[in-house]
């Protein structure tokens, strides 16, 4: 961007998976401590399902003064979103840190088994029960995530782009109408991609993002392109 101007955009992007489903590994209930009594944590089955929907669209704003710019912007993946962004920009780099709050529906398929560990009175002391419960239930949440980025212009109108990002898919542990709670683990985002700008005002891009996470074997990739109009 020029010195002392300011852009918009509005794009959308298509986006293509490979999988769905992210299996997690050695993941445990929290231990529980009542009454002086610890119940003992135990593996929790879990995997995440990256169910979502394959178009997105925002609009974004974009200030610089002579070196430093800022960004805001607006959007729907397929529910409302946030963002916003901090950096420098020249003509041959531009780095910075962003920051997103994500509306999202949530869906969880449970199958628990359970130990309730009662008080049944001063002549039988505590009494240990199980059982077992299955259910699906939506859950209306808000989330979000931090990272950076990193755009290389080797020509005016070319931008090589890389950024990483990290995030939980759920804020809380606690599983809805279930005294349990588990560790959810974190999630690492790295994107990487090319943009091109074509008449000033067409931008075209595309790239691809690996997740990874310390609670996950191998790795997960989606690829995605996009149209946006800058004016």
């Amino acid at each position: 961007m020029d010195e002392k101007s300011r852009a918009m955009r509005a794009s959308v992007q298509i986006r293509s998976y490979g999988k769905e489903t992210w299996q997690l590994e050695d993941i445990q209930n929290d231990d529980i401590h009542e009454d002086g009594v610890k119940l003992q944590g135990g593996d929790a089955n879990i995997a995440y399902r990256f169910k979502r929907f394959p178009i997105t669209g925002s609009f974004d704003y974009f200030s610089k003064n002579e070196l430093s710019l800022w960004g805001a912007g607006i959007g729907l993946d397929p529910y409302p979103f946030i963002r916003g962004s901090i950096g420098i920009n020249s003509r041959y780099i531009e780095v910075g840190v962003t920051a997103y709050l994500n509306a999202s529906m949530n869906t969880s398929n449970n199958k628990i088994e359970w130990v309730s560990h009662e008080y049944q009175g001063i002549a039988y002391g505590y009494e240990n029960y199980t059982g077992k419960e299955e259910g699906e239930y939506q859950e209306f949440k808000l989330h979000g995530g931090f990272g950076g980025f990193i755009n290389f212009f080797p020509i005016k109108f070319i931008a090589i782009s890389y950024a990483p990002f990290f995030y939980r898919p759920w804020w809380d542990d606690e599983v809805r109408d279930y005294e349990i709670s588990f560790r959810f683990p974190f999630i690492i985002s790295q994107y990487l991609g090319v943009s091109i700008l074509i008449a000033k005002h067409v931008q075209l891009s595309a790239g691809a993002t690996l997740y990874l996470s310390p609670a996950v074997k191998g790795s997960y990739w989606f690829f995605d392109s996009g149209i946006g109009f800058v004016f």
